[in-house]
């Protein structure tokens, strides 16, 4: 295979990711416009937060997968990235719980 055959292939497959990165931006910026237009809509508020919160969710991984560059590199690094924020969050969870404030003996402070 030459030398310009190997730069063509590069050069095709960077222009394929450079396209999927504009369509993702594209798709991120229609889930961030129906997230404005969701607050502004009359419906009830645990609706509201649960649309938001798979919407965040579904943005947060698009970027990790793309702009990360998660998605083209082994599927080991991938694991081990969510693996760090699952860790993360039982960590913040645990912390939210320990440290809650009705769980707080106020008895000392007055």
């Amino acid at each position: 295979m030459s030398h310009a055959a190997t730069d063509h292939n590069l050069a095709t497959e960077e222009i394929r990711r450079y396209h999927h990165f504009i369509t993702l931006a594209l798709w991120l910026a229609a889930i961030t416009g129906v997230e404005i237009v969701l607050i502004f809509l009359p419906v009830s508020l645990s609706i509201i937060l649960t649309v938001l919160c798979v919407l965040s969710a579904i943005k947060f991984f698009a970027v990790i997968l793309w702009f990360m560059h998660l998605i083209y590199d082994h599927r080991l690094l991938f694991w081990i990235f969510i693996a760090g924020m699952g860790l993360a969050f039982a960590t913040f969870t645990a912390l939210l719980s320990l440290f809650a404030v009705d769980r707080i003996d106020t008895k000392w402070f007055s």
